[in-house]
Formats: C-alpha cells, structure tokens, sequence
C-alpha cells in the first residue's frame, strides 16, 4: 500500500482492480498449493507477497474511487465501499466451514492410550491400550511391543479438548495415525481463489472515477478535520485537485505521524482481540460450557465478528460526518477497558465452572464486548481515508492513505510477534506449574504417558516444541482440584493491546488541523528542488 498507493490513483480502479484480483486469487490457489504438498515457501509466497499485494491494491481501489465521488460525504462514501470488506468477513467463515467440512476427511483411529482411557478387547481377555514410543525429536509412534496399532507407525494423542475443536467428524479420543486424513483446507483455499478471484475481476469492470469536469451540488472545505462539515463555495473539480503532496506530509508535518500513531495502536489492540478472542472463546468457555460454545457457536461467533467488522466500518464512518474524524476516533477509546477487562471475565468463567457453576454473564460480555470492540477496529480504517482527505486534501489522499496504512501493515508483523511472545512467556510457566503439580500428585505419570521423566528438563521441552506435550494433555495428568491455567495465558497480551489502545487514544487527541491553503502556499514558496521532489 506505501508504494502502490500512487500507482492507483494514475491507472484508475479498474486497472488497479484487475490486477489486486489476480494477486489475490493467485495467492490462495499458490497457499493451497504449498498446504497441500506441505511446502512452506510457497506459503510465504502465496499468503504473504502476493495476499499482501493483492489485498493492498483490492483496499486502496474502492476507497480511492468513491471519495471522488462524494467529496461531501466521505466517510459515508468509504464506509459503504469498506463495509464490503466486513461483510466479507461475516459471510466468508460459514463458507470456509461448508467447504473444509466437505473435502475433509477423518484420521485413522489407532486405539486408545493411557491419557485418554478406553482400551479395546484382545482376544476377548484383556483391555489392550496403544503403546507409544516417544523418539528423540519428541514425536511418538506405536511402540513395537504394542497390541494394538502397526509398531513404527508416526502418531498424535488427541484428547477430548482437542477432539471438541473439530467439527464435521465424529471422532473420539486416542490415538490418531500422522498422514492419513485431508483437512480439506487447501481444496477449500483452491475454490476460494478461483471464487475471489473471479468477481474481483467482474466488479472491476465497472468501477471508475468522476470526469475531471464533473461537479456535484455540494462540497466541503479541507483543513476541518474535527467537524467535517463546512461548505464550501469550491466546486468538486477544485476539491478533488486540491491537496499536499504525500512527501511533504510524511515529512513536514506533525498530523502525519501522529495518525500513523493512532492508527498502529488501535490495529495492534484490534488484531491481538481478533487473533485471540476465537481460541479464548474455544480453550476457556468451551471448557466450562461444552453443551453451549459448540465448534458451530464458534463458527457463529466469526461470523458476529464479521458482522461486527461490516457495521463499524459503515456505521462509524457515517457517523464521523456528523461527529467529524478526530471525536469519532475519541470513541474509539472505549475498546481500551472492553479489552482490558477481558481477563477478567475469563477468570470470572472459569472459576464458575471449577465450582461446577455455568455462569452465562462472563460468556455474554465477552461475546458482546468482542463484538462492539471489533467495530472500533473496522471503524478506524474506514473513518481514516476521510481522515487523511480533511487534513490533508483529496488531491494526494490514495498516496497519503498507502503510506499510512504501513501502521496497518506493521502492527500485522510486530503485533503478533510481540504478543505471541506474551503469550508464550506465560504458556511456559503454565506448564512449568503443572508439571509440579503432577510430580507432587503421581511422579511416574508422565513417564507412564509421554515416556520421559518428570526430571528431564530436556525431553520435556522437546515433547512441548513438538507439540506431543500440550496443556490439555498436563490437565488429563493432573490432580482434579488444580486450576486450569487456560484463562491466564492471555492476560499479558490483552493487558499490552490495552496499553497500546492508550497510547492511540492520546496520539489521535493531540492532533490539530492544518490549513490547508497556508500550507500550500508556504510549499509553493518552497526551494524548486523541493518542490519537484513533492509533486
């Protein structure tokens, strides 16, 4: 978006269109590619260069089109276009469900194990178990002394917790064969790019931008970022050429990096919510109401979130040209207890059903919180175009609005980073915990189980890197009354997204308009080198 914003406003939508259409589409079919041949470059290839491109150029094109169009209204204008974008996200989880439910297909059941109980019939006798070998990377395989199962055969253990995660099949836990199965995720992928990839480039074909002569019946002024609202006597040719330069902004002015500001806080606050609330929603309230938080209550729960996503960017984007930029990006502000507190709803859910208590009032606030913060995260970007138009002009705003979205940009990169590494941090010393709890408890049981010493620091590690060691597998092994630390392992990472919605908060408060006209003259009168490297 940085370097391709300018691109976009010289070829114009449809040509921006077709090509983000085809990046797009190209990126899942090149993701679907690599997931099924478990090839990870093309992974990065496809999900990463190309979805970037793609997605960047899908985002700019409609929203630098229709700000043309209605220069008095526009965030009414980019809400409407970047409401597309939520209620992509609210309809795409219930297609994605329909379609890996579809190619997906079931594991080979092995047998049960010693963690996961049962036991089958041997020669009519005895409970036979599948015994495991745990090898030197920390994966496991049917040990060669086992009745049940083929000796060498690469395995995982899946528990209850893990087995409830999957919908579509009915499976049950024990031990599941590596490499047999299809979760149907790539072939969905496959039908998803050709799907996007086919109406971006129809809905291309019929976008364009206003004639450089075309007037509507009424504009507004620039350099009114907080009330949006004054006419001006200026006709629409006059309003839509009338802008500073997307050099002269990022680097002469203070509004710019205070925006970028605003805007990497509250993505970063927005994303760690939305990466998280659906696996909080899964390893915490799943556990304490099963009957209730089902994988399709989660699946509904995506598509609220989507749902959430399209209304915030409609809505707030509306609103901002009635309440103007900088109060709407205020109210923003009232995500940063939501997110806050959400620990604390956790803690409140699972101490309920440690008493053996179904308490609904955690679960109903973290649903509806969830949702209404997600609307201040779709409501940030679609008020920003018209943010950036009231400050600086609409003439350069596609530039102005790629440059900026570098916030968006890294917030996805460093956000997550940072707060997987919270997160990490706090799952170590949730197992390190358990682990003491099962040596106080019964000593041998992780031997029995996972084949190492509750003494090897080292083996250990290696289960959990390989994931053969999880919480859930520690909880099985643990005294009945030991709390489950689920709840905890996020509240770093949400007290973090807080802090950084805090420091947004400020950055937006603390940005003044520009007078545009005073600052164009002052450009004009600028060194020639200057100006030619401006415009």
């Amino acid at each position: 978006t940085s370097t391709l914003g300018g691109w976009v406003e010289k070829s114009g939508p449809r040509m921006s269109g077709l090509l983000g259409s085809a990046c797009w589409s190209g990126a899942l079919l090149t993701t679907a590619a690599g997931i099924e041949t478990h090839t990870l470059p093309l992974v990065y290839l496809g999900y990463g260069f190309l979805g970037g491109v793609g997605w960047g150029l899908m985002y700019l094109t409609p929203v630098t089109a229709a700000m043309k169009w209605f220069p008095d209204k526009r965030g009414l204008a980019t809400g409407i276009a970047l409401s597309a974008f939520g209620a992509g996200a609210a309809f795409a989880p219930s297609v994605i469900h329909v379609l890996v439910d579809h190619f997906a297909v079931a594991p080979e059941f092995v047998g049960d194990c010693l963690l996961t109980g049962g036991g089958v019939e041997v020669e009519g006798v005895t409970k036979a178990f599948v015994e495991l070998t745990t090898l030197d990377d920390g994966s496991q395989v049917v040990a060669n002394t086992s009745l049940v199962g083929e000796p060498g055969t690469p395995v995982v253990v899946a528990t209850e917790a893990d087995v409830a995660k999957i919908s579509g099949m009915s499976n049950c836990p024990g031990v599941y064969a590596i490499g047999t199965g299809d979760t149907g995720v790539s072939k969905a992928m496959a039908v998803l790019g050709v799907l996007y990839g086919g109406l971006g480039a129809i809905a291309s074909r019929f976008m364009k931008i206003p004639h450089p002569q075309w007037t509507p019946e009424r504009a507004v002024t620039y350099g009114s970022a907080h009330d949006g609202k004054e006419e001006a006597d200026a006709n629409s040719n006059e309003t839509n050429n009338i802008g500073l330069p997307a050099s002269y902004v990022t680097t002469n002015t203070m509004q710019f990096p205070l925006l970028w500001l605003a805007v990497f806080g509250n993505a970063t606050g927005g994303l760690a919510l939305l990466s998280s609330s659906k696996v909080m929603l899964t390893d915490i309230f799943a556990g304490v109401s099963p009957d209730i938080v089902t994988p399709a209550f989660s699946t509904g729960y995506v598509s609220a979130l989507g749902v959430g996503m399209a209304l915030g960017r409609f809505g707030w984007s509306a609103i901002s040209d009635v309440l103007g930029r900088q109060n709407t990006y205020a109210l923003f502000g009232l995500g940063i207890p939501i997110v806050g507190l959400t620990p604390y709803l956790c803690h409140m859910a699972s101490s309920a059903g440690a008493g053996g208590e179904v308490d609904m009032w955690p679960l109903m606030a973290f649903y509806s919180g969830s949702v209404l913060t997600i609307t201040f995260y779709g409501g940030v970007f679609s008020v920003l175009p018209a943010y950036i138009a009231d400050l600086f002009g609409q003439k350069h705003a596609g530039a102005i609005h790629g440059k900026a979205l570098t916030a968006w940009a890294l917030s996805a990169v460093a956000g997550p980073m940072g707060l997987a590494y919270l997160r990490s941090h706090s799952y170590k010393s949730a197992v390190e915990d358990l682990l003491q709890a099962i040596d106080r408890h019964d000593a041998s049981a992780l031997e029995r189980s996972f084949g190492v010493s509750i003494n090897d620091d080292a083996g250990i590690q290696k289960l959990v890197n390989a994931k053969t060691l999880t919480l859930e597998k520690l909880m099985e092994l643990a005294p009945e009354d030991f709390v489950d630390p689920s709840p905890y392992l996020y509240n770093t990472t949400l007290y973090a997204a807080a802090g950084l919605m805090s420091v947004a908060f400020l950055s937006n408060l603390a940005i003044r308009p520009l007078d545009l006209n005073k600052e164009l003259k002052q450009l004009e009168r600028g060194p020639s080198i200057f100006r030619a490297s401006s415009f």
